[in-house]
């Protein structure tokens, strides 16, 4: 299953002398994601404010864990959305749509 995860920073401060150790860990933590093909893509925002990536997992639990698993983890607010593929989305709402009166 694939799934849009959407990160936002919050409050808790990263400790100043723990932050070059979080961003490295944290960017090799994406490097091996995006090579093992858990990860398809992954994007900071201009601001650096936060993130979206779009990865697969088997399962929400999975998904969890993984999420869990991420260095800077307490550091974000996270949201997560199930994905749907776009054809098999469109193909769907196409013979719904047809089933209209009228």
């Amino acid at each position: 299953m694939k799934y849009a995860t959407r990160s936002q920073r919050n409050l808790v401060p990263i400790p100043r002398e723990q932050g070059v150790a979080l961003f490295q860990a944290a960017k090799e933590w994406v490097k091996a994601r995006l090579a093992d093909g858990t990860l398809d893509c992954v994007y900071s925002f201009a601001d650096l404010s936060g993130g979206l990536a779009i990865g697969n997992a088997d399962s929400h639990e999975e998904l969890m864990d993984r999420i869990l698993d991420y260095p800077m983890y307490p550091f974000f607010d996270w949201e997560v959305e199930p994905l749907c593929d776009f054809s098999h989305s469109m193909d769907r709402l196409i013979e719904w749509w047809q089933t209209l009166p009228g």
